[in-house]
């Protein structure tokens, strides 16, 4: 039976690193639907007119949908905003490839060649 390595996201517990309130996406949910429910009631009793009449659930069932599904991006894009990049993403060849190795490497080039071209005598090329 091999051994296997485990994967970044793991910890020692087998469970993934992004643990918590903040990390998951139960804090999303539950505060895109209890600001989804504040919206949908104000809505409700608003469009009825006031609380002596029947309150409107159609207008306050679409309020909550609104305000639960922007809130709910709303709030995903700033923990996107938020996150760091792994150092690993950064890191490899080919693709993954840093663009300041390869920037220090065609510089290096581009000063050799003038390089020859000096002590050639020629003429620098561009």
């Amino acid at each position: 039976m091999s051994a296997q390595t485990p994967r970044p996201a793991d910890d020692h517990a087998g469970r993934g690193s992004r643990g918590g309130l903040r990390e998951t996406v139960k804090g999303p949910l539950v505060f895109s639907a209890v600001l989804g429910l504040v919206g949908g009631v104000v809505a409700a009793i608003t469009a009825s007119g006031g609380t002596s009449r029947p309150l409107r659930v159609d207008i306050g069932l679409i309020a909550f949908g609104v305000f639960f599904m922007v809130s709910l991006v709303v709030v995903a894009m700033l923990q996107l905003a938020a996150r760091e990049n792994p150092e690993h993403l950064s890191q490899g060849s080919g693709t993954n490839r840093s663009s300041e190795e390869a920037f220090q490497r065609r510089q290096a080039e581009l000063r050799a060649q003038q390089a020859r071209n000096t002590r050639d005598g020629g003429a620098p090329s561009a």
